[in-house]
């Protein structure tokens, strides 16, 4: 499993970023900021892992300190592809993001849990 998360990783630009799976669920972690120059990578990494046959994934968005429109599309886009058949939730919102979700109405789209425990005991 851990050569998957390498060769999927290889794919992201200058986000930091931390993959893992539990109970079949891929965890990722992001850190920083996330903009037009690489939310593009994020739809890119969640592709990646569905081809390999992944469907659950949860995005820790604690130590995510910016989020524009363009990573607004990549999370409806991933959310888009896996919500007949998967789930994609957030994790950790808070601050700036939290703003941007609110104002747009997108806390009504997505679940969207404190941190990844309350997600992953949502959905065990």
């Amino acid at each position: 499993m851990e050569n998957i998360h390498k060769e999927i990783l290889g794919l992201m630009g200058k986000i930091d970023i931390d993959c893992r799976d539990e109970k079949e669920t891929i965890i990722i972690d992001l850190a920083g900021q996330l903009d037009i120059y690489n939310s593009k990578d994020l739809s890119l990494l969640v592709d990646a892992y569905i081809e390999r046959g992944f469907k659950k994934f949860v995005l820790n968005l604690e130590k995510v300190t910016y989020l524009d429109s363009s990573t607004i599309s990549a999370f409806i886009h991933c959310f888009q592809r896996l919500k007949d058949e998967g789930r994609f939730d957030l994790a950790g919102l808070n601050g700036a993001p939290k703003e941007v979700f609110e104002l747009a109405k997108l806390h009504d789209v997505f679940e969207i849990f404190p941190d990844v425990p309350a997600a992953m005991e949502k959905h065990p």
